[in-house]
């Protein structure tokens, strides 16, 4: 049997696992399995989990497991980065989720959880399971789990849910059921009709997560000994008392009740014997998402009926259509318009931000344009919630979105949903924790030259990427340290993208992105030619505006502004041959001073302004690359950093004439290209 695997999927050697571990060093978790370890990816700074396993018998199994898990992305779901498989060992290497699993959390820990945390627990892994089972509506493959349980469901810092371990899900093709005689799950929370009669089907998934219900609003197992949850609620239900001493008492208060008996009506009715009478997964989180509002005291079941909550489409199929419960956009075509332009993202009501933002009772900011809040979504993802203010900057903040929704970056922020009902007009944004890199630059933080060269290599892949084909070939306009945003692990997040502009419409997209030609970007430029201008104009600023923002990072001055900064340092490097004297002192180890040094020249390099020596500058390719170089140099501790720092100084200077090359320039690092040369991306 072959196996697919997403392309973005890494194949990992064993070498690399153990530097990824530092030689299996940091053991988070053990089971029947094997052992999973922290790691760190050093190229790309990720904190990740390693999991290796004890059988290496089951490599067809194995493969099974990494072609199922490649195929999913949702927010709900733990993401695959990439697998090992050799004579020696088998082994997955995915995200790392911070707060272990909800086993752990619930019965081997006495951390508070508030009913709302439990019910967003539960709906987030709903949510994974609906999307899971709706798989087959895009193709004639449809998945289950099967092994829904509290250790395979992983917590996140905000305890959202990432469900995890896909080793005994199954693909069924062409139906929704399966047959078996090599019965495989964990016993408690497996299906007894799978028990009994080795038939599988996604209904399986139901029951499983039926009895994790029980557990998150009992806080026990499902079976202690000889005692099971599952007969004694329904005994106490059937006797009408003795319900209430079954809940966990820390939220069994009155407030709380009506939610919890509802709850454990759905429990009850996911875990029933008669398969056909089981809810489908879609309908449990519905049901769920009206009970965490009810909880909030909303007085309408809005997010039981919404048309935003149906199953999430998978990335490179068609939009859903907008016709259906989108009456309040009549006579507002262009409300009707972006939504046209928006890409994978949730329409929220006005009623469900007022859920979200809790009335705007959590103001984060206000600008000129925009009033900023914070938020928290049913699954209890914490959420940054932007309501536009002003007609005059209404264009630039409906760029920023749709520019957005469009991208996908693991250093860009996600844009969530939108709501545009009526003339509200709000975006909702992922939420980053330590602020902008402005603001850290400005506190007390320490900020250690290895993380500052981490926040320059990615933010750096991150315009790399927007400025490629795979992107439409994106200027991104405001790149400034302001407009970096950091999570709690200091990974960069590149936001504001109000300014930017787009060459590559969707309806002009080549089907394989991988190849330009220089015919088709012709045609492209005729199409629109104001439209390149703007582009060019932003590629530019991006690379000229990064160099300041490296600058920025090695020299932490707080009150000198960008242009200024540049000024300065273009003085240092004049009169001393060095930027020693503008580099933070908190940094300047001897062993260190080369590889600022060599930073500081290149950033001088992005900022060179001469019209005549402006080929010289490099593309955001170019210095995420020379950025990563610069990098191994430093932590090999080799000297050969220097010898390639004025590489670009030596190519050749770029022919004036034709206008493609100054784009070619960017998108491929070509210095001087005829435009009948086909191009093509490396």
């Amino acid at each position: 049997m072959s196996h697919a695997t997403s392309q973005n999927i890494k194949i990992f050697t064993e070498d690399e696992i153990k530097d990824i571990t530092s030689n299996y060093s940091t053991l988070i978790g053990r089971g029947g399995f094997g052992e999973v370890y922290r790691g760190v990816l050093d190229a790309d700074y990720d904190l990740v989990a390693v999991k290796r396993y004890i059988r290496l018998d089951l490599r067809e199994e194995f493969m099974e497991e990494v072609s199922i898990h490649s195929m999913m992305s949702h927010k709900n779901v733990v993401k695959l980065i990439g697998y090992c498989v050799s004579e020696n060992t088998l082994m997955l290497v995915t995200e790392y989720i911070s707060n272990g699993n909800l086993d752990n959390i619930l019965h081997k820990s006495d951390i508070p959880i508030p009913l709302d945390i439990r019910l967003g627990i539960a709906i987030g892994c709903a949510e994974a399971l609906s999307y899971m089972h709706s798989m087959h509506l895009s193709s004639d493959k449809l998945i289950y789990h099967g092994d829904v349980k509290p250790a395979n469901i992983l917590l996140d810092d905000n305890l959202t849910t990432k469900v995890s371990d896909f080793g005994l899900s199954r693909l069924l093709f062409g139906g929704d059921t399966q047959f078996t005689t090599s019965l495989k799950g964990s016993m408690g929370y497996m299906d007894p009709i799978y028990f009994h009669e080795g038939r599988l089907t996604p209904k399986s998934d139901v029951y499983s997560f039926g009895v994790v219900l029980f557990e998150l609003i009992a806080r026990k197992r499902v079976k202690r000994g000889d005692s099971n949850l599952i007969p004694a609620f329904n005994k106490a239900c059937a006797k009408g008392k003795g319900l209430r001493e079954l809940f966990d008492a820390a939220i069994a208060d009155e407030k709380n009740m009506k939610i919890l008996k509802e709850m454990r009506k759905l429990a009850a009715e996911c875990v029933t014997l008669d398969i056909r009478a089981r809810p489908q997964m879609n309908d449990v989180a519905k049901r769920l998402r009206v009970l965490r509002k009810d909880l909030k005291g909303s007085p309408q079941s809005i997010l039981a009926t919404h048309s935003s909550w149906q199953n999430p489409y998978k990335q490179g199929t068609s939009m859903p259509s907008f016709k259906k419960g989108f009456s309040f956009f009549k006579g507002n075509s262009s409300n009707s318009k972006i939504l046209s332009e928006l890409r994978n993202v949730r329409i929220f009501t006005k009623e469900e931000i007022n859920e979200v933002t809790q009335n705007y009772s959590f103001p984060l900011s206000t600008g000129t344009s925009a009033e900023v809040y914070k938020g928290t979504l049913e699954d209890n993802t914490v959420v940054v919630v932007n309501r536009f203010l002003h007609e005059d900057s209404k264009e630039l903040f409906i760029n920023g979105g749709t520019t957005l929704s469009q991208v996908v970056h693991k250093n860009i922020i996600k844009l969530l949903g939108c709501c545009m009902e009526d003339t509200t007009l709000i975006f909702i944004y992922e939420y980053i924790p330590k602020g902008s890199l402005f603001d850290i630059l400005a506190s007390q933080e320490d900020l250690a030259l290895d993380l500052r060269m981490r926040i320059a290599i990615k933010t750096a892949e991150a315009l790399e990427y927007l400025h490629s084909s795979a992107a439409g070939i994106i200027g991104h306009g405001g790149v400034a340290t302001s407009t970096i945003l950091l999570d709690e692990n200091f990974i960069p997040k590149l936001t504001d993208f109000s300014r930017a502009c787009k060459l590559i419409k969707q309806s002009e997209a080549t089907t394989d992105g991988s190849v330009i030609s220089s015919s088709f970007l012709e045609k492209v430029l005729n199409n629109d030619p104001s439209c390149y201008g703007s582009v060019l104009r932003n590629l530019e600023s991006d690379v000229y505006n990064f160099g300041g923002v490296l600058m920025a990072l090695i020299c932490r001055d707080k009150n000198t502004d960008h242009d200024d900064l540049i000024v300065k340092f273009t003085e240092a490097y004049e009169t001393d041959k060095s930027g020693k004297a503008m580099f933070d002192r908190d940094i300047t180890a001897e062993e260190d001073i080369t590889l600022l040094e060599e930073i500081g020249r290149l950033a001088l390099q992005c900022t060179i302004l001469k019209g005549d020596e402006m080929v010289k500058r490099p593309t955001m390719k170019e210095v995420a690359a020379h950025l990563g170089m610069l990098r191994k140099s430093w932590k090999e501790g080799t000297a050969g950093a220097h010898a390639q720092a004025n590489e670009t100084d030596a190519r050749p200077a770029m022919s004036a004439e034709p206008r493609l090359p100054n784009l070619m320039r960017h998108l491929f690092g070509y210095r001087r290209i005829s435009t009948s040369d086909p191009i093509k991306t490396c």
